[in-house]
């Protein structure tokens, strides 16, 4: 009898070399992994009960060896054991279960010549059951009677069991081993179970994949069954279809199928084998299945690589794939550049677009800077699929009075000079025509920007004056945008003008966009300003500015205010040398990081003014400004 209980760290060893066979496959989080899946449920208990102590109930302890059959103690004492295991089996509600296996490990065996053990399903337990209140036997699954290799792991099939368990929704199986009941007195069928193997559950599962049909798309159009059925232009032969699986790893393959209405006898199938569950995956409908203007039916499965799901609900569209004729434009105030003519300023243009009777033309879509590409699909989706929009929900659409009729827009030019309006007829599908191109002559009609102010200076206040432009009349207001900021507005003054002030705090400069608004809707194109701020310190003097021009005199003391440089408002002095080459004189800045000195100069012509801005911490700042100016020579 083999009695001596290997240490832990040898067991896996020791389970290879008793060829244990059938054990469950771990798999590693965020790996993909084939279904079915393999899974060790955990157990409500596991022990025996004892003949000879019939109102004894034993729990494997962890440390014990489980009695199987009948041993005759030292006292002459007979003892019959029979072993009970429960296991939970909730988590497997709703999936297919493939097989079950019972695993168990012998420690001894009182005769190897001699194996008979059998595993029963009985009436689930709670826990383990005393001699006397054993449950009901239900029935015999497996049993192992051969001889060969003792003591070895033996495997029992209860995937019946766990099968039926599942399917009628009961959450806990248990299950009898024993020895058969004609060998069961017999003390030479008697053994021990190992305490380290337990009893363990092996089970063999896969949830079911499944065609979310709330989420099946084609041509970036939700799935649709009403009649008429929508027309899908460029992406109709894009299908989409979101498919569900509760086993996270697992990775689908979808199937479609698509027929022309009425002809399910043409069915097309084609498969995806990209994307993951919860996503929707795509499938192409292959090259010369499409007729335009024919109508399909269509409908996605999804597989796991074990179970495929039932086909979906049937989704219909209606294949367009034939653009619309070209459109006419003309304007009842911009005349076309080949009449010599050009458009009258301040006036909002006039444009009719027609779609010559072409009764496929829905509307029309135009643009004065290009109108690059068709359509209004994107694959920004909940779920990754395609979403398209009504071809008329896009900026620079209209739709035609009556399906190839006409529509008139008034416009406002983005630009002067020679101007191109691009037009293109739009159908219902989402597909375009050729383009037709309107050429006219606009003239300029920007708003004038003055600076009242006197050259910006960083952190100074800067005053701006808009005036409408030249045959541009009624201006009501003024669109301003500074930098990046939101518009703003300013009322316009009987004349057409209006002021914009803001102060200078932005070292890298500023830019203001203005365009004006005229009580005819009339908008003009957009003017813009610009300043830029030198990296050094400001000065300026009255008396000798750097003009280049001669100026004050040998004599004659000028003033020079110094300003910090852009974003030096922790300008706390400044430091500074006429001509250069003498020592720098520091004098601090006041409140406002300005300061003003005096100097009058001994000889006339050329002079360079040196200045340096000071930081509170009496560091220099990175550029000096040099200023130079032309001292006049005496009369």
């Amino acid at each position: 009898m083999l009695t001596s209980r290997p240490r832990r760290g040898l067991i896996g060893a020791l389970a290879l070399t008793l060829g244990v066979t059938g054990l469950a496959v771990a798999t590693t989080a965020g790996v993909a992994s084939a279904a079915p899946h393999f899974d060790s449920p955990p157990a409500v208990q596991v022990g025996w009960v004892d003949s000879a102590t019939p109102k004894t109930a034993y729990q494997a302890d962890g440390d014990t060896n489980l009695p199987l059959g009948t041993r005759v103690d030292d006292a002459g004492k007979t003892h019959t054991a029979r072993v009970y295991a429960t296991f939970d089996l909730s988590r497997y509600e709703g999936k297919k279960i493939y097989e079950g296996k019972v695993f168990v490990q012998e420690h001894s065996a009182a005769d190897c010549t001699k194996r008979a053990v059998e595993i029963w399903r009985t009436k689930p337990v709670g826990a383990t059951p005393t001699w006397n209140k054993q449950p009901e036997p239900l029935v015999k699954l497996d049993e192992e009677g051969s001889s060969t290799y003792c003591p070895r792991s033996l495997a029992f099939d209860v995937g019946a069991a766990v099968q039926d368990a599942v399917a009628h929704k009961q959450r806990r199986v248990t299950f009898e081993i024993r020895v058969p009941e004609q060998y069961e007195a017999d003390p030479s069928y008697g053994r021990e179970l190992y305490w380290y193997k337990n009893v363990e559950l092996s089970v063999s599962y896969n949830s079911l994949p499944k065609v979310d049909s709330e989420h099946l798309y084609n041509g970036g159009f939700l799935c649709t069954q009403l009649k008429p059925y929508p027309r899908i232009g460029g992406f109709a032969g894009l299908l989409q279809a979101r498919g569900t699986d509760a086993d996270e790893w697992d990775s689908p393959r979808t199937d479609f199928a698509i027929w022309p209405t009425g002809q399910p006898e043409q069915r097309t199938e084609f498969s995806s084998d990209r994307g993951t569950f919860g996503r929707v995956a795509s499938g192409t409908v292959p090259a010369g299945v499409l007729v335009d203007g024919k109508s399909y039916g269509w409908q996605a499965r999804v597989g796991d690589g074990a179970d495929t799901s039932a086909w979906s609900k049937k989704c219909f569209f209606t294949y367009d794939g034939t653009g619309p004729t070209a459109p006419a434009v003309s304007s009842s105030n911009y005349p076309a550049d080949d009449t010599g003519q050009q458009a009258p300023a301040g006036e909002p243009a006039v444009f009719t677009f027609s779609g010559m009777g072409d009764k496929d033309v829905a509307g029309f879509q135009y643009s004065w800077s290009g109108l690059g590409a068709a359509g209004v699909c994107e694959y920004s989706g909940e779920y990754g699929q395609l979403v398209c929009k009504d071809p008329f929900s896009k900026p620079g659409t209209v739709r035609a009075a009556t399906p190839g009729g006409s529509a008139t827009v008034t416009l406002n030019p983005t630009g002067s000079g020679p101007q191109r309006l691009t037009v293109r007829s739009v159908d219902a599908a989402g597909n375009v025509s050729a383009e037709t191109v309107y050429r006219t002559f606009v003239p300029s009609s920007t708003p004038q920007i003055r600076v009242e102010s006197g050259t910006p200076q960083w952190g100074q206040e800067v005053l701006l004056k808009f005036l409408p432009a030249t045959g541009v009349t009624d201006v009501q207001e003024y669109e301003i945008v500074l930098d990046n900021a939101q518009p703003e507005t300013r009322q316009a003054e009987a004349d057409g003008t209006a002021y914009f002030s803001f102060v200078a705090n932005n070292p890298d400069g500023h830019t203001v966009r203005v365009r004006s608004h005229s009580g005819n809707g009339f908008v003009s194109p957009e003017a813009t300003w610009q300043a830029y701020f030198l990296p050094w310190p400001g000065v300026r003097s009255d008396v000798y500015p750097d003009s280049g021009e001669p100026s004050g005199g040998v004599g004659v003391t000028g003033t020079f205010t110094f300003s910090p440089p852009p974003g030096g408002t922790d300008t706390a002095a400044y430091r500074y040398s006429f001509g250069g080459d003498g020592e720098l004189t520091e004098v601090a800045a006041d409140s406002a990081g300005r300061a003003t000195v005096t100097w009058t100069p001994e000889t006339a012509g050329w002079v360079t003014l040196t200045v340096y801005a000071v930081r509170a911490d009496s560091t220099v700042h990175d550029y000096p400004n040099w200023y130079s100016f032309q001292v006049a020579a005496a009369s």
